[in-house]
């Protein structure tokens, strides 16, 4: 009977969980979706190369929506159960609360497990997916440029254009170029073109009617100059070569940037918190399924939608939580380890304080309703 009893349980698991990954996916894509077809229909990108950049970004995607579609399936399992008084059944027949984790164990070890893979490809993929968007400018140079907005898409540069046409012809220039830090330089032309070349690995902008401000940081200096034509060339042939042993940084490689740095290299340190939080997605994982029994039992109690609700809320407690360690490790106020792993050490007492309340046949008070199993 009981192990029946496991695999009634995994089969009731599966289907909201599978689900809660499939709407979650929706939510997350879509607006990526709505960004690539933009490439393909305004910008002449062909359907394989925005494919291609697709498939780099479902690691990330994977790595995010299996933590919270775990939560919602082990709520919304418990839930039912309790609604329909089958924990009652259960218990009469013998079996504690506490017996039915058993396969919830198991369930959240196996997305555990899957959700550190995808934290192991997350970091390469994300570096696949530069590389692939930089071969992308070299085939359309103009495909990375968005009319209206300031645009990252060259390393230590923002680029903003009041209009860009397929032809790659640029009007309303506004270009800030810190690739030399020591004098930062600002460039604003009237119109301009856009010309990327694949053999030497290079785009081209070619400037008209402008100027060019630079401040010379060294000794003060402030210099302007007026051109009737202006040619800035950015090479990304270090990038493009980088595909062939694409890797996201290691921890020992990552670790000597911020030994390097004469002062504090915040990208460093958040680089290392998102190294440390890759890995820390799978013990949150594991943390929401189990944590997901008790709220699904106790709201099981009050009504079908509390655990639902209580699942979104824990959700976003965790992930304002990582916002909060995100801002902790720019500011210097916590180490990249500490801030990474915030979320996890403040809902760890609150999954235990619940199976406690399971564990003793008593359900604490939720959303201010005081509940008891009968």
């Amino acid at each position: 009977m009981l192990k029946q009893l496991d695999r009634y349980i995994l089969k009731e698991l599966m289907g909201p969980f599978f689900l809660g990954i499939f709407i979650l996916l929706f939510i997350l894509v879509m607006q990526q979706i709505l960004k690539l077809m933009e490439l393909v229909i305004d910008k002449g990108v062909d359907p394989a190369s925005v494919g291609g950049l697709f498939l780099q970004l479902l690691p990330s995607f994977f790595l995010v929506t299996f933590p919270m579609a775990i939560m919602m399936a082990t709520v919304t399992t418990f839930n039912r159960l309790s609604a329909d008084n089958e924990i009652i059944a259960l218990h009469a027949a013998g079996i504690n609360a506490m017996r039915l984790i058993r396969p919830v164990f198991l369930f959240a070890l196996l997305v555990g497990l899957l959700t550190l893979w995808m934290g192991t490809m997350a970091g390469s993929s994300k570096e696949a997916f530069k590389s692939m968007a930089v071969k992308l400018l070299l085939k359309r140079a103009s495909a990375g440029l968005e009319a209206g907005r300031f645009n990252g898409i060259f390393s230590n540069m923002m680029v903003y254009v009041d209009s860009v046409s397929s032809q790659s012809e640029l009007t309303g220039i506004f270009i800030f170029d810190q690739r030399k830090a020591e004098a930062p330089t600002v460039i604003v032309a009237k119109t301009g073109f856009l010309l990327s070349d694949e053999e030497t690995e290079t785009i081209s902008l070619y400037l008209e009617d402008g100027s060019l401000h630079q401040n010379v940081r060294e000794n003060d200096r402030y210099q302007k100059m007026d051109f009737t034509r202006y040619d800035l060339k950015i090479d990304f042939s270090e990038m493009v070569h980088r595909e062939k042993g694409v890797h996201a940084p290691g921890y020992a490689e990552i670790k000597a940037r911020i030994a390097k740095a004469e002062v504090p290299d915040i990208e460093a340190l958040r680089l290392l918190s998102d190294y440390y939080r890759r890995f820390l997605f799978s013990l949150a994982a594991f943390l929401f399924c189990i944590m997901g029994v008790p709220l699904g039992i106790i709201s099981g109690r009050i009504t079908r939608v509390g655990g639902f609700v209580a699942g979104i809320l824990v959700i976003l407690i965790y992930y304002m939580l990582m916002t909060l360690g995100d801002y902790l490790v720019g500011s210097r106020l916590a180490p990249p380890m500490l801030a990474a792993a915030l979320p996890l050490l403040v809902l760890f007492p609150l999954c235990l304080y619940l199976l406690k309340k399971v564990a003793n046949n008593v359900s604490p008070t939720l959303f201010g309703i005081a509940s008891k199993r009968p």
